[in-house]
């Protein structure tokens, strides 16, 4: 009986044996087949052909699937800053003002005096001035005699310097406008004087030119002609002709007739008056003490 059990068991144990042999040489085979029936190609190409093919070996397991994790991307929006359109600041430009340097005054001496000329203003000599200029206008504008005469009130053809001194004194009502006593204070020779501002027309009849003097008379009566003050209308100034007497210490006078018919007595007079000692300006002469 346990001859028999034996026997059993050894034969299964060769049948196991026999049929594991059989596995492992199929096996054996198999790869072997594998082997050869796969031609040499290229690198390139077997890399290329591993990638498109599938090796199914039965004894190495396919790799498992992975797991793909899920990366959640939160997209965060930045907030640009907004720029408006700003006017841009002008800046205004820096002018520099030039400084102006005050000229240095000369200081007079401790206890003397500082006399400062003045020019006098006199409004007597502009009005007359005025009105003759404004007469003369009048003339000028005029084309015939008859015309010219209607204009200055003439009794008769002699249109000269008369003619219109006898207008202008009618328009102001038949006497000389008085010249202001500041002025006649301050010449050398004339104070105490009363003086008349009167007008003479140098030139020619076709270039008159009205030039305004002084005399002691009111009206046309009297010397009409001698003077010792001529305003210059240039320079708004009062000349005094301070010419001495031959044989005394009186002043003699400038006549106004050395103008007549000069068509450039007038300009002549003027240069004189610059040049000349006799003639002074009448200036107010002021004081003052430190």
């Amino acid at each position: 009986m346990k001859k028999k059990s034996l026997r059993a068991i050894l034969v299964t144990l060769a049948l196991l044996l026999i049929a594991f042999a059989v596995v492992l040489t199929s096996g054996s085979l198999a790869s072997e087949a594998v082997v050869a029936s796969t031609p040499a190609y290229e690198a390139q190409s077997v890399d290329a052909q591993a990638e498109r093919e599938t090796i199914a070996d039965p004894e190495v397991p396919l790799a498992a699937p992975q797991t793909i994790e899920t990366v959640q991307l939160t997209i965060i929006p930045v907030q640009e800053d907004s720029f408006t359109d700003e006017a841009p600041i002008v800046k205004p430009p820096i002018v520099k003002e030039p400084v102006e340097e005050e000229p240095a005054s000369e200081e007079p001496a401790s206890g003397e005096p500082a006399s400062e000329e003045t020019v006098v203003i006199s409004s007597a000599a502009i009005r007359l001035l005025e009105r003759a200029y404004a007469l003369l206008a009048q003339y000028n504008a005029a084309t015939t005699t008859a015309e010219k005469r209607a204009i200055l009130e003439a009794p008769n053809n002699s249109l000269g310097n008369d003619a219109f001194r006898s207008k202008l004194l009618a328009d102001l009502g038949g006497n000389w406008e008085q010249l202001e006593a500041d002025v006649v204070a301050v010449t050398e020779y004339q104070q105490g004087k009363t003086l008349y501002v009167q007008v003479y027309m140098s030139g020619i009849s076709s270039n008159y030119v009205p030039v305004v003097y002084t005399t002691q008379n009111a009206d046309r009566s009297g010397n009409q002609w001698a003077t010792n003050l001529v305003y210059n209308d240039e320079t708004a100034t009062w000349m005094e002709y301070t010419q001495k007497h031959a044989y005394n210490e009186s002043r003699v006078g400038f006549y106004m007739t050395t103008l007549y018919n000069n068509e450039d007595g007038w300009e002549e007079l003027k240069e004189t008056m610059e040049s000349s000692d006799v003639w002074q300006p009448v200036e107010a002469s002021t004081s003052t003490e430190d």
